[in-house]
C-alpha cells in the first residue's frame, strides 16, 4: 500500500506539470509569429466578394462582374517591354559552355598533378641519432650548471 503522504505529493506533481506548460502558451506580449507579421504587413486588397451589413462575406453569393482585367493598351505595352528584353538578351552572346568545360577540365588536371606530386614524395627516413642518450641525472646536472 502506498503511504498517503507519497500519494498526495504525487498528485500535486501531476497537477503542476500540465499547468506549467500553460505559462508559455498564454504570453503577455503580442503574438510575434511569422504568420501574424506577414498578415500585418500585407496591403489590403479590394475584393469583389459581396458582404452583409456587418461586413461579413455572404457565402454562396457570386460576384456580379469579373475583376477588372488589363486593357488592350496595357497588354500591348507589356508585350513591347518583353519583346525589347528578348532582343537585348539575344544580342548578348551566351557564355560558351565549351570554354567553361575546358577551363574546369584543365583545373582538374592541374589539381590531379599536384596531388600525384605530393603523393610521389616519400618522407625521408629518420636516421637514429648518433649521440648517446643522456640519463635523467645528466640532464639535471646540465640544468643546474646553467648550460
Amino acid at each position: 500500500m502506498i503511504p498517503l503522504s507519497l500519494l498526495r505529493t504525487l498528485a500535486v506533481c501531476c497537477a503542476i506539470v500540465p499547468a506549467a506548460g500553460c505559462q508559455s502558451f498564454f504570453g503577455d506580449d503580442e503574438d510575434t509569429s511569422v504568420g501574424a507579421m506577414r498578415l500585418a504587413a500585407a496591403p489590403s486588397v479590394a475584393s469583389a466578394q459581396r458582404r452583409d451589413e456587418d461586413g461579413y462575406p455572404l457565402l454562396g453569393a457570386m460576384p456580379k462582374a469579373a475583376a477588372p482585367q488589363l486593357t488592350d493598351a496595357e497588354s500591348r505595352v507589356g508585350q513591347a517591354q518583353l519583346g525589347a528584353m528578348a532582343q537585348r538578351r539575344a544580342a548578348i552572346p551566351p557564355a560558351t559552355g565549351a570554354a567553361q568545360v575546358a577551363r574546369l577540365q584543365a583545373l582538374r588536371q592541374r589539381q590531379a598533378a599536384e596531388v600525384d606530386a605530393a603523393l610521389a614524395r616519400r618522407p625521408e627516413a629518420q636516421q637514429p641519432s648518433t649521440t648517446p642518450r643522456q640519463s635523467p641525472e645528466d640532464v639535471l646536472r646540465q640544468i643546474e650548471a646553467g648550460q
